[in-house]
């Protein structure tokens, strides 16, 4: 069966959402709006990215929504600006290790590995059964030459995920 991709054929509802929940007289909460742009980001990102803004506007705290709006971000090449909302999520004391790790891939990106080793280690301290953060650290530390480092994390890594 050849057709459309699902997302193509989403993205027109999905712009139909975001448009009438911009124009609606009734009140969203933060919560509203953080639900609406996760439900927008495969489908229409820009949406998923004011959506996400609105949300930050009215609660400017709102971890979850910084940690997204920093991914999208990046993923769209913006790395400096998702640094931004990662350290910011960090900065309120979460204890979901998505940010520390978003962050350290976004330190990467930048060639500052020691910030983004920095990230990844803190990813670990707030769950060390993150296989991912595990994995990225043995992958730069062996960059690094750090090879004891990379072995320890890389068969954390490799505990985890079999």
């Amino acid at each position: 069966f050849v057709g459309p991709e699902p997302a193509s054929r989403a993205r027109p509802v999905a712009r139909s959402l975001a448009r009438s929940a911009r124009r609606s007289d009734e009140p969203r909460s933060a919560w509203d709006w953080f639900d609406l742009a996760a439900e927008l980001e495969a489908t229409d990102p820009a949406e998923a990215y004011r959506a996400y803004a609105r949300a930050l506007i009215q609660e400017p705290t709102f971890v979850e929504a910084h940690v997204n709006l920093g991914r999208l971000l990046q993923l769209a090449g913006r790395t400096k600006e998702a640094i931004e909302h990662y350290r910011r999520a960090l900065g309120m004391g979460t204890t979901d290790p998505t940010a520390a790790f978003n962050l350290g891939t976004a330190l990467e990106e930048l060639g500052r590995w020691n910030h983004a080793l920095a990230s990844y280690r803190r990813a670990i301290e707030a769950d060390e059964q993150f296989a991912d953060a595990h994995f990225n650290l043995a992958r730069l530390y062996d960059q690094l030459g750090r090879r004891a480092d990379a072995l320890r994390h890389l068969r954390a890594y490799k505990w985890l995920v079999e």
